[in-house]
């Protein structure tokens, strides 16, 4: 008995090797900014890419190579916008967004910020990246590249940089040198947000 030959085998793309981001600090470039909703309040869904070095332009790679319909842009920093309730945990939310504000304006000459997440698209930050875990189909646990904090471009350029720790494993203990997190600023938003790619 002979295999049976599919109609399309000479159009179908074989699945390549993941390639996957090494952790540690680059030049990052956003690519778009939208702000979005959830039960805690307004965030800052922003899709941003490598700018130089090695690794430019892993995203935009890694999105054209998808084969599912529904692609997925694999590199969104989520940054709360704060309630403005005066609150202890919103006092935190501020420090952070104006934390990333200012690292926007000192990594780009001539911007400043002025409310319009439309006028992030094309500017420069250091991203740094650690390893996330995640629970595979089979239950096991995998590591991910995570963008986890944010620093100026000449801190990234010049070397000058700590990579955060690795996020613990879920149920696991904290290991004694990695910091458990801490719920400020964009980590308080859910895993599970929509990724699809939202700008050009």
């Amino acid at each position: 008995m002979a295999i049976r030959r599919f109609g399309d085998y000479d159009k179908t793309q074989a699945y390549g090797d993941y390639q996957q981001l090494p952790k540690g600090g680059y030049v990052m470039k956003i690519m778009g900014a939208q702000i979005c909703e959830n039960s805690r309040g307004q965030y800052i869904k922003i899709g941003c890419d490598i700018a130089e070095g090695e690794y430019k332009e892993f995203y935009a790679n890694e999105y054209k190579n998808q084969q599912k319909e529904d692609k997925k842009w694999h590199c969104n920093y989520l940054l709360n916008v704060p309630n403005d309730d005066g609150s202890d945990k919103d006092n935190k939310t501020k420090r952070w967004f104006r934390t990333f504000t200012d690292i926007l304006e000192e990594s780009n000459p001539g911007y400043h910020f002025d409310w319009d997440e439309q006028k992030f698209k094309g500017k420069l930050f250091g991203g740094l990246f650690n390893m996330r875990p995640y629970q595979k189909n089979d239950g096991s646990i995998g590591w991910i590249t995570n963008l986890k904090r944010t620093c100026t471009v000449e801190k990234i350029r010049s070397g000058n940089f700590t990579l955060p720790d690795d996020d613990p494993v879920p149920g696991a203990p904290t290991p004694s040198n990695a910091s458990a997190p801490s719920g400020d600023g964009w980590m308080n938003i859910p895993d599970g947000v929509d990724e699809q790619l939202p700008f050009d």
